[in-house]
C-alpha cells in the first residue's frame, strides 16, 4: 500500500495524532497547563487529552485510505488501548492534580512515550517529527 500523506486531510489528523502521542508524553508539560489556574483552555486537561486521542474507527478508517502505515496504525492502536484502560483515581476524570499523581497514569505516559519513540524512528516528514518532538 502507498502511504497517502499529501492528502491535506491526512497531513492534518497525522500531525494532530503525533502532537497528542507527544503532549500524553509528557508529564512536565502536563503539570505545567493541567494545574495552571490561570489557563481556561480546556483542551489542557486529563479528559481533553483522553478524549482528542483518536478513536478506533478513525485509526481504521485512516489506515485503509494510506494515511497510516500498518506499523503507525499498531502503535497508534495500542497506545489507544493503554489509554482508554486507565481509570483515574476516584474515577473522576476532572481531578487532574490526583491524576498527575496516579502511578497508574504515570504508565500510561510512559507508554505514550515509548511509542512517540517508536513513531520518531520511522516519521521522516519534518513536521511530523517536530510535533512528535514537541517543537511546533
Amino acid at each position: 500500500m502507498n502511504l497517502n500523506t499529501r492528502d491535506p486531510v491526512a497531513e492534518q489528523l497525522r500531525r494532530w495524532w503525533f502532537c497528542r502521542v507527544s503532549e500524553i508524553s509528557d508529564l512536565d508539560l502536563q503539570r505545567r497547563t493541567w494545574l495552571d489556574p490561570i489557563n481556561q483552555n480546556p483542551h489542557w486537561s486529563y479528559i481533553e487529552f483522553v478524549e482528542s486521542y483518536p478513536k478506533d474507527d478513525q485509526l481504521s478508517h485512516a489506515l485503509q485510505q494510506g494515511w497510516l502505515t500498518a506499523d503507525e496504525f499498531k502503535i497508534l492502536s495500542e497506545l489507544r488501548r493503554i489509554l482508554v484502560a486507565h481509570s483515574p483515581p476516584g474515577g473522576n476524570d476532572y481531578d487532574n492534580a490526583a491524576i498527575l499523581k496516579d502511578r497508574a497514569w504515570h504508565s500510561v505516559v510512559e507508554a505514550a512515550g515509548g511509542a512517540r519513540q517508536k513513531l520518531l524512528s520511522i516519521t521522516t516528514d519534518q513536521h511530523e517529527r517536530e510535533m512528535l518532538l514537541g517543537t511546533t
